[in-house]
Parts: C-alpha cells; structure tokens; sequence
C-alpha cells in the first residue's frame, strides 16, 4: 500500500480512507492481512496510535475485522463497505447543507433543489407539462430561460389574448399539468378557464436587484432609450424607470424593427434599457455594437424581470408534488 498523506488534515483519517479506497478498487481483496500497526507506522513515520485510530474506525464500520494474536483483516462480506458508502454519504449531504444554508438558501429551496438534481438523475424519462401566459413575447422568453433547469418540464408559451379570445381556452390547454400566469393577469385567465383549480398558478414578478440597482445609480441628468419588441413590454419598463427614479415621464422607444436604426437610436442616449433577448446581445447579428457603445460612456441595463423568490420556491414545490403524484404515488383502486 501506498500513502500520499496531507499534513493539514488528520493523518488517521487519511490512512482510512486509503484503505478503503484500496478495498474498493480491488487491490486489498477479502480476507488480505493488513500491515501491523507498528509496521504501518513505522512505514509512515507516525505514531503508532495513529495507525491504531485509523484501523479502529475501519473495524467500526465492518470493513476490517481484527483477530487477537493474528492480525487485521480486509472482511470478508462488503456489508461494511456499504455503511461507510452510507456514512460519507451522510456526511457529503450535511457539508452540502450546511454551505446551502450559509449562502442563504432556505431548507424548503434546498430541499427543492435536492429533487432537481435527483429527478436529472433518474433514468426513466418524466415529463410535465407547463404552460406559461404573459402579455409579451419578452416576458415570456424571460420566464423560459427562469424555468429551464426545471428538469422533465415541457413549457409551452402563450399569449395572454390567445387564451381569452380562443373558443374553448380549456379544451386548448386541458392536456397541461399546470398553467402559470403573473399576478396581473390571473383573474382574467381564472375567469376564462373556469374550473382549472389546482392547476392554475399565479407567480410575482418583479425587476432583479441588479436590474433595480442599476436604474436607480443613473445620475439624473442621463438621457434614457429603451429598446424592446413589444408596446407593453415597453409600458412595464417605463413603469419601473417612473418608480425608481421617482419621476413622471415617458421614455423614447425603439422597437427592434430595423438593427440599423437601433444601433442609431442606442447612440443618442447615454443609458438604455433594453430587453434581455434583444439582437444587440447577439454578437453574430450586431457585432461590436454594444462594446463601441459602452467605450464611448454608454450604459446598458438589460431589464430582468424574474419571477420572485418566493413564488419560485412555491413553483418549484408545485412541480415537485405533481411529479410525485403522476410518477411515483401508487394508483389507488
């Protein structure tokens, strides 16, 4: 056997979990003599009560099997490899934990998290599917790319006037587990779609704090452009820019219609706000424009409208009970 021990961690532990990776790797097979314990020691350059610690916590989770007047021994059945699996295990998921909970995450989002991950795991195909209605086409690019790492989600997109003007919005959307919709338009898309229950779900949304951070730092006296592809979307971010900046005004708008003549427009203001997917961030359509603008003092604010933390979470928590309910509960007779 061979050890690379690190001096700033402890050498027992070190020493076992060398063994164990040599049970595990074959090259300690069942039934193999360990080195004495003051051989190994020896052989290290430590104390013998080390190699002792190290093969004591062996025996206690069934790895090795210590004989009186004999030896140690590798154990014959991998029950205790097993309980060590378990125990690191145990011991990785309490690290993750607790690094989630310095980072601010609560444990209902840790714990949503956690089934992500697993559900990305898991072999056997799921899938739910998610319908999502907003105003704009910007909203709705926003809250795809938001629930994208969702895993086994389908989201299927909609307008809201495509719902409410359809003949018959339930029978269009009666094949999706859930349907989600914002604050603003819930009432209206509950009124169309009259008996959905459960599978109507209403998120806030709001501006990111780096969105809100950078609109509120603007000196004053900047001029102000906003570039996006819809009118309401338009409307929603000159709301914001009134709230806070705490004035009444309108804002120029430019809408994408040409890329010429929004690299023009972008030019003749000191700070624009623009939408997300918006084809100044596509380097293969606009090139350099965004850079030449920011060298010459302009300032970009990409205007992220997310949905909130809080109904995140419930979002998450809903998509995790659904899938639990479609996949895994037993079918009641």
């Amino acid at each position: 056997m061979t050890f690379n021990l690190d001096p700033n961690k402890p050498i027992y532990q070190q020493v076992a979990q060398q063994i164990l990776q040599d049970i595990k790797e074959g090259k300690l097979r069942p039934g193999d003599r360990l080195p004495t314990e003051r051989e190994l020691a020896a052989q290290l350059g430590v104390a013998r009560g080390t190699v002792k610690k190290a093969y004591r916590e062996l025996a206690d989770n069934n790895l090795v099997e210590v004989i009186q007047g004999s030896g140690t021994y590798v154990h014959s059945h991998r029950q205790g490899a097993e309980g060590e699996k378990r125990k690191l295990a145990m011991a990785l998921l309490e690290e993750t934990a607790d690094r989630l909970d310095l980072w601010g995450f609560s444990p209902e989002e840790s714990l949503n998290m956690m089934r992500i991950v697993l559900d990305k795991a898991s072999p056997e195909e799921k899938t739910l599917r998610l319908a999502v209605i907003d105003c704009n086409p910007e909203s709705l690019a926003i809250f795809k790319k938001q629930l994208l790492y969702l895993p086994g989600v389908s989201l299927s997109l909609f307008m809201v006037d495509s719902i409410i003007l359809d003949d018959d919005p339930r029978a269009l959307l009666a094949d999706f587990d859930l349907v989600v919709t914002t604050e603003t338009h819930y009432d209206q898309i509950a009124q169309s779609l009259a008996g959905f229950g459960k599978k109507l779900l209403k998120v806030a949304m709001a501006p990111s704090r780096h969105t809100i951070v950078s609109i509120t730092t603007l000196p004053r006296e900047t001029p102000i452009g906003i570039i996006c592809s819809s009118n309401k979307f338009a409307n929603l971010i000159t709301e914001q820019l009134c709230y806070f900046r705490e004035e009444e005004k309108s804002y120029p708008v430019n809408f994408e219609t040409d890329l010429q003549s929004t690299i023009g427009f972008m030019g003749r203001y000191g700070a624009i706000v623009v939408s997300p997917d918006s084809l100044l961030f596509d380097k293969q359509a606009a090139g350099d424009a965004l850079d030449r603008y920011r060298q010459q003092g302009g300032r970009v604010i990409p205007f992220d409208y997310l949905i909130e933390r809080g109904s995140l979470i419930h979002l998450e928590e809903q998509v995790g009970a659904l899938m639990e309910e479609k996949y895994y509960l037993p079918e009641t007779l």
